[in-house]
């Protein structure tokens, strides 16, 4: 099991770092396909709940939130975009006559939408970021593959990535190997409060080391507690998942990748911190640190 889901770590890794690498529309490519196999993932596991979604109707919904963010359009095509995936579900519903029925397909349709859009299109955003990374290797490495200017927008991407993965990582192993107590039975039974603990220190440890390795502009002392608040939202980002299961009586939201589950379970967690990367990037711009 433990072999298995290493090799398929290592493909993960690969298939998200290249794209990342580049940037552009390769890494938007990416983005698209992801989030078109999550709402599959959770048109399928709303289904083992009871509840039917369009796949076609989100799917649209999706890419017109989704292009709007990465093509860099106006704060109110993306509100108008957004509002779309709310309203449009709904007047769909009209057509039913089976009221309640309706009004939850509507509600889940808008949910599957903007839980994969939002937190998609704010990491296109984060590696989209213009600026210079600190770090030379990065720097370097970015020029070599013409995205020099946003070396930087790559760096804050690698460092919540490696922060969510590790905290992953370090949650599994140390809660597998020593874990006793249950941290949230009622929604992961195979959750421990031990491995929770030993995720928080991979993810401040992760968080210090990672900004001096890509480069970060994050002062020695903020650099630990930012991976302590990413790994922290990590883990809440996967619990949050977990009740997707939970209510929908499926232990894994798919079978594409071995060892892991479906995309989503994969994703779970950088859901949840990609935005908060990005919001911690944006607050790091705009403040000057003594």
């Amino acid at each position: 099991m433990l072999r298995r889901r290493s090799a398929s770590a290592v493909i993960i890794v690969l298939v998200a770092v290249v794209p990342a690498l580049l940037g552009g529309w390769v890494f938007i490519a990416l983005l698209i396909a992801v989030g078109l196999l999550g709402l599959w993932e959770l048109a399928r596991a709303f289904q083992h709940a009871g509840h039917t979604i369009d796949f076609r109707l989100s799917g649209v919904l999706f890419l017109i939130i989704l292009l709007s963010i990465t093509t860099g359009r106006s704060s109110a095509v993306l509100l108008l975009s957004t509002g779309t995936a709310v309203l449009v579900p709904l007047v769909w519903a009209l057509r039913s006559t089976r009221h309640e029925e309706a009004l939850a397909h509507a509600a889940l349709t808008s949910l599957a939408v903007l839980y994969l859009a939002l937190p998609l299109g704010a990491a296109s955003m984060l590696r989209e970021l213009d600026g210079t990374s600190l770090g030379g290797w990065l720097q370097s490495t970015a020029e070599r593959l013409s995205s020099g200017d946003t070396a930087l927008g790559l760096a804050w991407f690698l460092w919540g990535l490696s922060v969510t993965w590790l905290t992953d990582t370090a949650a599994y192993l140390f809660g597998t190997r020593f874990g006793h107590t249950k941290l949230v039975p009622h929604l992961s039974p195979g959750k421990t409060r031990a491995g929770a603990i030993a995720g928080l220190a991979a993810g401040a440890v992760t968080g210090l080391l990672g900004a001096a390795l890509f480069g970060l502009p994050l002062p020695l002392w903020l650099a630990p507690l930012a991976g302590l608040v990413v790994s922290l939202t990590a883990q809440i980002g996967d619990l949050a998942e977990s009740l997707i299961k939970r209510a929908a009586c499926i232990k894994d939201m798919g079978n594409l990748i071995p060892g892991h589950g479906g995309v989503i379970d994969r994703i779970d967690a950088l859901l949840f911190t990609l935005p908060l990367t990005l919001a911690l990037a944006t607050l790091v711009a705009e403040v000057h640190w003594p």
